[in-house]
């Protein structure tokens, strides 16, 4: 009889990124300490409230011009992963990191 193989650990360093998130993000920063957040369904049919987060300038452009028939303006910043978990941590109401691509939320990490 075998013995059964140890578990495996990743580490996240040495992956260079978060799952789909990758080291930094940006997020849309709409005054004092607030940024875009949303309400979303998952799949398995969760809501959940997530901070918005996106790969790319163009992702969050193509976002902010939604929201901006909405009436929400404001300002993209690229943060480190960590200090975007740590701005959903600090909210209350937020469960998690949303990763939006092409305005899709391809990508969820709990804070919560």
């Amino acid at each position: 009889m075998e013995d059964a193989p140890s578990g495996i650990v990743l580490e996240e360093d040495l992956l260079g990124g978060y799952g789909a998130f990758g080291d930094h993000v940006y997020v849309i920063h709409v005054g004092d300490e607030r940024y875009a957040a949303n309400n979303v369904t998952l799949p398995d049919g969760q809501n959940v409230n997530g901070l918005a987060c996106f790969p790319s300038l163009d992702d969050a452009t193509s976002y902010m011009k939604q929201d901006m028939a909405r009436g929400i303006d404001g300002d993209m910043v690229k943060k480190a992963f960590e200090e975007a978990r740590q701005i959903a941590i600090s909210k209350p109401k937020l469960a998690c990191l949303l990763l939006f691509v092409d305005n899709r939320v391809v990508d969820v990490v709990y804070v919560r």
